[in-house]
C-alpha cells in the first residue's frame, strides 16, 4: 500500500511580497497589498539604492496629475503615455519615497506597461506624495535590522564553549600519547563560543572567569547584543512515535511508515528541544516549508 503526501503550494512571489510588506508595517510604514487596475497604464522602472536593486512602477496619468496639474490637457491627447513616460524620465528624482522605507540614488530602464499584463498579481503599493508606488521586486541586498533578543528566545539553551587555546600534533615530541604526558597549549586564544561562532575573550580573575563579549561593528548606544546575531538551529518535527523494537522492525522491513492524515498540518518547529511554533507543511517553489499557524506563548509574532 502506497500513499503520497498531498501539499499546499505556496507562490514564492507571492510569499515574499507578503514578508516584506510585513516586515515594512512592522517598521511603521503604511504598506499593503494591492492589486494594480488592469485598465491603467504604469510607468515601470528599475531603481539602484544602498540595498542594491529593485524594480517599481507608477501610474503615469495619476503621476502627472500630482506633478503638474497644468499640463492635465495632456491627458486627452493621443500619445499621451509616451510623453509622461519621457517626462517622467527626465526628471532626476521623480517619486518622493521615505529613504529608510525605499532609496534610491537612480532610475532607469523605463518603459510603459498595461496593468492587465500583470495578470492580476497583488504587489506591495507605497502611497507617495505623486502617487501610490508598486514594488514589482524587492531590494536586491537588504539588510534586516538587529533588533532586542525576543523573550522567547532568550529562553532558548545555547552552550557556552570555553577554549583555553590550540597546539598542533605534528609539533608534539610524540604523536603517541601516553598516561602522565603533559601537553603544552601552544597558543592561548582564552575564547567563548556560542553556536560555532566566537562571541568573545575570557580572562582569569580571582572569582573565575572575566568575560569580554567582542562588540559589534560599528558600536553604537543602540547597537543590539552580539548575542543577537548568534544563529539558532531550527529544527523541524513531522511527529513521533512510541513503538516497540517488534513493531519498528516490521515497519523497516515493510519500508513504509504509515502516518497520519493530519501530520502535514501540526509540523512542530523546536529549539533546542523546546517547540516554539506549529506550523502546515507547504511547498514553497521547489523547497518544503512550515507556514507558521501558531506561535507559542511569550513569543514575538514575525
Amino acid at each position: 500500500m502506497t500513499s503520497t503526501l498531498f501539499l499546499r503550494c505556496v507562490a514564492l512571489p507571492d510569499h515574499e511580497r507578503r514578508q516584506a510588506v510585513a516586515r515594512w508595517q512592522r517598521e511603521g510604514h503604511p504598506v499593503r497589498l494591492s492589486q494594480p487596475s488592469p485598465q491603467a497604464r504604469f510607468i515601470a522602472f528599475q531603481a539602484q539604492g544602498c540595498h542594491g536593486s529593485w524594480q517599481g512602477m507608477i501610474g503615469a496619468r495619476e503621476w502627472l496629475q500630482a506633478v503638474g496639474p497644468q499640463w492635465s490637457q495632456w491627458l486627452h491627447q493621443e500619445g499621451a503615455d509616451q510623453e509622461i513616460l519621457e517626462l517622467f524620465s527626465a526628471v532626476s528624482r521623480p517619486i518622493e519615497i521615505a529613504p529608510d522605507l525605499l532609496d534610491y540614488q537612480r532610475l532607469f530602464e523605463f518603459r510603459l506597461i498595461q496593468g492587465e499584463a500583470l495578470q492580476e498579481a497583488c504587489l506591495p503599493c507605497i502611497g507617495t506624495p505623486q502617487s501610490d508606488l508598486w514594488v514589482m521586486e524587492g531590494p536586491s541586498q537588504r539588510k534586516e535590522p538587529s533588533r532586542p533578543l525576543q523573550a522567547w528566545l532568550q529562553a532558548v539553551p545555547q552552550a557556552l564553549r570555553i577554549v583555553l587555546g590550540n597546539s598542533e600534533l605534528a609539533r608534539l615530541p610524540s604523536r603517541q600519547l601516553a598516561k602522565g604526558d603533559v601537553l603544552v597549549i601552544a597558543e592561548q586564544t582564552r575564547q567563548l563560543f556560542m553556536a560555532d561562532l566566537c562571541i568573545g575573550q575570557f580572562t582569569f580573575v580571582k572569582e573565575g572567569l572575566h568575560m569580554q563579549l567582542t562588540p559589534p561593528d560599528n558600536p553604537s548606544p543602540s547597537a543590539p547584543c552580539v548575542l543577537s546575531e548568534l544563529p539558532v538551529k531550527l529544527e523541524f518535527v513531522l511527529g513521533e512515535l512510541t513503538l516497540s523494537m517488534a513493531t519498528l522492525n516490521e515497519f523497516i522491513e515493510g519500508q513504509v511508515l504509515p502516518l497520519e492524515a493530519t501530520v502535514a498540518s501540526n509540523v512542530e518547529v523546536r529549539v533546542g528541544g523546546k517547540c516554539i511554533a506549529v506550523g502546515e507543511l507547504v511547498q514553497l517553489g521547489d523547497r518544503l516549508g512550515v507556514e507558521l499557524r501558531e506561535v507559542g506563548q511569550g513569543m514575538g509574532n514575525e
